[in-house]
């Protein structure tokens, strides 16, 4: 049987939910492990967990583009022709303090 689209996202949002958990675990245990062991250089259990984390990041981002190839597409208005560039004011770059 073939599921509806709506269904399928259903289905990808709450496997999305059980990743955050997961996710929430990972960045847990990584931040006693480098609260346990301050030489990051050296901890194992760290990195594993750094990368358990990633791995999640990574897998709910290719979940949540997944659900946005299932959503229709609407499609553009139509724009007006030669519209007259706005002029763009200057941001001066002021780095955070922690920087």
């Amino acid at each position: 049987m073939h599921e509806s689209i709506a269904e399928k996202t259903e289905k990808l949002r709450n496997k999305i939910s059980e990743l955050k958990k997961q996710l929430e675990v990972a960045t847990l245990e990584k931040g006693l492990a480098a609260d346990e062991n301050k030489d990051l250089r050296e901890n194992s259990v760290y990195d594993y967990w750094d990368q358990k984390e990633s791995i999640l990041i990574i897998r709910i981002h290719r979940i949540m583009k997944e659900i946005r190839d299932l959503s229709p597409k609407k499609k553009p208005l139509n724009k007006p022709k030669h519209k007259k560039s706005a002029v763009r004011e200057r941001v001066e770059y002021k780095p955070h303090k922690w920087l």
